[in-house]
Formats: C-alpha cells, structure tokens, sequence
C-alpha cells in the first residue's frame, strides 16, 4: 500500500473527525483515533482494527475510521473484508477519491482487474484527475500490461497474440507487420480477424498472390469480420470494381461507421476512381477534408441480432449501446467493441471481465488499451510540476513499453534526484543497471533500496538474477530465500531456488524446488530446468526419472532450435 495515501490524511485527521457527522462525541472520536493512530504507526494491527470497529459502531457513517479500518485490514490480508468498509467511506465522501485507491488495492490483492480498473476511473473523475490519480492509474495499467504478456507466453496460441499487438505499433505498408501478422496467423490461425488482417498488410506491401489466399481463408474463417470486408473491398477497387468495393464499404459503414472511419483513412488514393464514378463514398475519398456524412451517420441493420452476432459482424456502436451484462463473453464482446471505438478506460473493465472466456482476444485488445492509457497519462503528467512523479513514469514507459532500459535508467535517476530515499524507485534503478549488463552498478542500487526497505521485492530479485548471471549461486541464495519468506508460493522464486541448488551439488533441494513447479506446467521454452532436474535426479540415484527428465530437456531444446526462439532468463548460468 503506498504511504502517501496515509500521509496526505495524517496531518488532518482531527480536523475530519470533528467535521464528520456521527452520534459520537467529538473528543470520543478523536481520542479514539489518536490512539489507533499510534498503533497502527507501531504496526500494531491487532490493537488498532478493534478500536476502529468500535468507532463504526457508534458511528457507521465515519469517513476515517471505516477508511483506515479497510486498510489496515487489507494489510493484514483480509482484502476481503475490507471492501465493505471502503465502499462505505466512498459514499460518505463522494468527492474524494482516496477510498476508491484503496478499494482498487483490495481488488487488485483478490486478483479481480476489472473491479480494480473500475474503482480506479472513479478516482479519476472524482478528483478530476489529480496527479496522485494519474499516477496510481498509469501503475496499474504498466503493470497489467507486464503481467498479461507473462500470461500469454503460458498459453497455447497466446504467442499469436503477443506477434499481433506488436504488428499493431508499426506503420501501415511496413514489412516487418506483414512479416509479425503472418507469424501471428501461423501461431494461432483461430485469431478473429487475423487473416483479413494479414491479408491488407499484404496488399499495402504488394504481395497479391499472398493477400488473396488470405482472403480466401478470411472469407472461410471469418465471412462476416470487418477485416475481410475491408480486404473484399481493397480487391474488387483493385480490379476497379468500383461497385462491388462501394457495396463493400457502405456495408462496413452501415455496420460501424468507426470501421469505416477507419478504412477510409488508409484507403490508398491510387484506389480511387475519376468523378464519373459517383457513390458518396468515392466523393468522400475525393475529398478527404470535408467531413464524410457516412462516418458520422448512424449504424443501419443488425436490428435483434444477439450480443454475439453483433459482435460477429463488427456492429460496436450497436453493441457499445446494449445494456452491461456481467457473463464473460459479453463482457469479452462488449469491451472489444469499446476498444474498437475508442472508449479505452471504460472497455478496460469489460475486457479484463471477458478475459475468462478467451484470454487471447481480450488480451490483444487488453495490450493496445493498457499502452495507449500508459503513453496519454504519462502526456498528462509531463505538464504536472512534481517532476520526480513524471521522471518515474517515464522510465516505467521506457522500460516496460518500450523494452528501453537505458532511456528508463535516465529518467530513474533524475526521479531519484528529489526522492533519495525512495527504496521501490533505487529498486527499478537497479533493474534497469541489470538489463543494462552493468551488474556493479545493479548490486550498489538494489542494496540501497533494500536498507531502506529489506522486504523490496524488485531489489531482492534483483540481486539474486546478478548473483546467478555471474554463477555465484551460493551468493544468490540469500535474497532468494527472503523472496520465499515474503512470498512462500511464488513459482519465479521456487524455480531460481532449484537452478541455484542444482548448480551447488545439492540434489534433494534442487528437487524439492524444481520438481512441482515443472509438473505444473512452468516454463521450460529451451529445456534449460529440465536438464538441471535430470541432473539431480541422476545424482540422487533415480535414472529411470532423470532419463525421462532430460528427454524432455533434449526435445524442448529441439523445438526452440526450430522455432529460433532466443532467450530464458530462467536458464541456469
């Protein structure tokens, strides 16, 4: 839980008492408060949650009480109970965000994203959109955005995925998208609209042969998909088909006139026929500064269709203007088309919903929402005179965006200029000096934000990842084994426990460690941990295993060498 949230409410605390309305006397209360006040600066949690409690009884309605009440119980890991107490401080002081933060902290630990990014849009609009809102809402977005490419990896065709958001941050025309599109489309060949997609990209990079295989296979997957409109369209004008491509792009029109806004930007003017064709929409391309009447009508058709069908013929207006429903697939449907029209901060919440009936397709749509809230809130914030605040989010757009590490190291260390003694900035310092290979520099940050904060999980990680670059494993196993003290079932921490062991001779530990993570399922993309099990298993006198082990070791190191996949941080070194 950020300090500043607590801070920013200790200096005034007896001023809020006396002015909130409640059947307790006054002195009562703030007697009261000073003394939980004093636990809780103790740490003292058990003594403070009762005399909170008591508070609430008196007075159900105490904005602060039922505020530190639903921290203190998310601090001891109760996030649950703490919701019922925050939600009540929310609406006793609507025009204040801070219960909404904490709200936000308590869905975030109960691994509910959707309520998390709703709790934070309300602290954005109540506070009108303050630095300290900005900023704990570009967090969460960076940290989203890292976590859902984590996830992606672990799934089947979620490497699809990963290609075709990176596709999307490249210019139309751009070889290397067709190239990302067509790896995507090959990973996984279920993606809606990818074919459609790789078709166009096809198209502007001059391949036809390509394109209009693709669009035979968009026209069997997916006839109804905008993508494959758009590429029907692109042909028949090709073949100057004039008809067919204005029936085409009506029809897209009709459908989503944000799709055809779309179109139409990128629509190549060597595709647009002389003024003896007339249909509105060539008027339109002819004269793109006059603000085109189909883009800005409203969607025909598609009267009764379901959630799904409407969602199946690109219709985002019409499914934008249904009513909320909370299953998964709506959800997932709904916040697609909130994407699709531009509404990011409200499809965040749908599409973090409908992860759960297809992670794949909300979480392209996640991605392209998550980076470009991330990017328009750090513009926000540049403008803002808490410089360090700025500096920060810079380096966490360079760093986690941008895979930028030296750019992110910059901007740390001027953040740090003014906040010395902030242990979680001097920890992604450090991170970045490791991606940087400057492992001196790495070590000196990471224990720097450790003395101020000896629990500070980056730094930890930090120290033991430089420690196992430079094979010193017995080095590593200390900020190893806080890691697991802090978080005894954190699958990264338990597999860099059994690499270390392993390479230290200690068998029966590498086991202990390595052997249930890898049966779950982690990672093995090179076959690295599956050859230092089947080392310790060799060791401990269990062959039979330990030839299993290092087939397996043996096939995945196969298939990376076929698939050219590069790097594992999880391999021993």
């Amino acid at each position: 839980m950020p300090p500043v949230w607590r801070h920013s409410l200790a200096a005034a605390l007896l001023v809020v008492v006396a002015n909130t309305a409640n059947a307790m006397p006054p002195e009562d209360a703030a007697t009261l408060l000073k003394t939980a006040t004093a636990f809780q600066q103790q740490g003292d949690y058990a003594h403070c949650i009762p005399i909170l409690r008591r508070m609430i009884q008196t007075s159900p309605r105490n904005y602060v009480a039922n505020l530190w009440l639903g921290e203190d119980l998310i601090l001891i890991g109760s996030a649950r109970d703490a919701l019922t107490p925050l939600q009540v401080a929310s609406k006793a002081r609507p025009e204040d965000g801070t219960a909404q933060i904490y709200l936000a902290e308590a869905f975030t630990r109960l691994g509910d994203f959707s309520m998390t990014a709703e709790a934070l849009n309300s602290a954005r609009a109540r506070s009108g959109e303050t630095e300290q809102f900005l900023v704990a809402w570009a967090r969460f977005c960076l940290n989203r955005f890292s976590a859902l490419g984590s996830s992606l990896h672990s799934i089947k065709g979620g490497e699809g995925t990963e290609l075709r958001f990176e596709a999307a941050g490249l210019p139309e025309g751009n070889e290397g998208r067709e190239s990302l599109l067509r790896q995507s489309a090959n990973a996984d060949p279920g993606q809606r609209g990818i074919w459609g997609e790789l078709g166009l990209a096809q198209l502007e990079t001059g391949k036809l042969s390509q394109a209009q295989e693709s669009l035979i296979e968009a026209q069997r997957r997916d006839p109804q998909g905008a993508e494959t409109l758009r590429l029907e369209a692109l042909f028949a004008a090709a073949l100057h088909r004039w008809s067919d491509a204005d029936k085409q792009l009506s029809e897209l029109g009709a459908r989503s006139p944000t799709e055809l806004k779309r179109e139409l930007a990128f629509w190549p003017r060597s595709l647009v026929p002389g003024p003896e064709v007339t249909a509105t929409v060539w008027n339109c391309l002819r004269n793109r500064a006059v603000p085109c009447p189909l883009t800005s009508a409203q969607p025909q058709g598609g009267e009764g269709l379901s959630a799904r069908d409407l969602y199946a013929e690109g219709r985002w207006e019409q499914l934008v203007a249904l009513p909320a429903v909370r299953s998964s697939a709506d959800s997932l449907w709904r916040g697609v088309a909130l994407a699709k029209t531009g509404d990011c901060p409200r499809a965040i919440p749908s599409l973090e919903s409908g992860s759960r009936a297809d992670l794949r397709a909300a979480g392209f749509w996640l991605k392209v929402c998550y980076a470009s809230e991330i990017e328009q809130t750090a513009g926000r914030l540049r403008t803002n005179q808490d410089e360090a605040a700025v500096h920060e989010l810079n380096g966490d757009v360079m760093m986690q965006l941008h895979g930028d590490a030296q750019a992110a190291q910059k901007q740390y260390a001027e953040a740090l200029k003014s906040r010395r003694e902030d242990p979680r900035l001097l920890a992604k310092l450090a991170d970045a000096y490791m991606r940087l290979g400057d492992a001196a520099q790495a070590k000196t940050a990471a224990q720097s934000a450790l003395a101020l904060d000896p629990h500070e999980t980056s730094a930890l990680q930090t120290l033991a990842l430089t420690a196992m670059s430079e094979r010193d494993y017995a080095e590593a196993l200390g900020p190893l084994k806080q890691l697991m003290a802090d978080s005894p079932k954190n699958s990264w921490t338990q597999v860099q426990l059994g690499v270390a062991y392993g390479q230290l001779g200690h068998p029966e530990e590498a086991l202990h460690y390595l052997g249930p993570e890898l049966s779950a399922g982690y990672p093995d993309p090179k076959g690295a941990l599956h050859a230092v099990l089947a080392s310790a298993l060799r060791k401990m006198g269990r062959d039979v295993e330990a030839k299993k082990a290092a087939a397996e070791a043996t096939r995945l190191a196969r298939l990376s060498l076929e698939s050219g996949e590069q790097g594992n941080s999880d391999a021993p070194h």
